[in-house]
């Protein structure tokens, strides 16, 4: 389906953010992704929705690559431009896939960050858990800026982490040396508290590892777990 782009921010020369209207008949669940493409070719990407599920709108979170095969020219839309937006959203990071119950932590690298972001726009998400923690780590403050003041504003437990900006006074440490040396998921076990997990494939694999090594579960379409990942990647 062909939507007319209504919003666009850009934050650094990597990261850009970007609204299109949403179609009455777009049906998505928090979390999930679809797929972008500008129309004229059969190039289409995974794109995670940061619009919440009962928004009037379709938001995406992108990078700016300049030599990608969308992303060097989808960087350049403007407002009233249209672009193609798949007819159907799929994804793992949803509620369903996770047991529902204790505390929930959202583990996020980079543009990661997107599919939380509609989760954390869901008021489903606070019903089904005690506590919402969101880790976002980046390289650089700026990398932040997108959604740094929506995190601070909700009632969750929010902790930016920023690994290479010498500025930055705040956490510096990446989110697996984090979880290793205790520093969150502090005392945790997989009864009491639940994980998403987005980022790089390596940043993916680690959590994973560190997980299922302490008796987390990877929950599926067809079981809940006690921990689920997303494994599409924006090119």
């Amino acid at each position: 389906m062909f939507v007319k782009v209504t919003e666009i921010e850009h934050y650094t020369d990597t990261l850009f953010r970007f609204r299109t209207e949403r179609p009455n008949t777009f049906r998505f669940t928090a979390g999930e992704f679809t797929m972008i493409g500008m129309g004229d070719n059969d190039i289409m990407r995974a794109y995670s929705i940061t619009s919440g599920p009962y928004d009037d709108y379709l938001e995406f979170y992108s990078i700016k690559v300049p030599d990608g095969p969308l992303t060097s020219r989808l960087q350049h839309i403007k407002v009233g431009d249209t672009i193609e937006v798949g007819d159907k959203s799929t994804g793992t990071l949803t509620l369903a896939n996770l047991e529902l119950s204790g505390n929930l932590w959202l583990l996020a690298t980079g543009t990661g960050i997107a599919p939380f972001i509609s989760l954390l726009r869901d008021p489903d998400l606070y019903d089904a858990f005690d506590r919402v923690h969101v880790v976002w780590s980046v390289r650089q403050q700026a990398e932040l800026l997108s959604y740094h003041s929506f995190l601070q504003e909700l009632d969750i437990d929010y902790t930016p982490t920023v690994t290479q900006d010498i500025e930055w006074t705040g956490c510096k440490e990446r989110i697996t040396k984090m979880i290793s040396g205790g520093s969150i998921l502090t005392g945790s076990i997989p009864k009491n508290d639940k994980v998403m997990i987005c980022g790089s494939m390596p940043f993916n694999n680690d959590v994973k590892d560190l997980l299922s090594q302490n008796g987390w579960q990877e929950g599926t379409r067809k079981q809940a777990g006690t921990f689920v990942q997303e494994k599409a990647f924006v090119s």
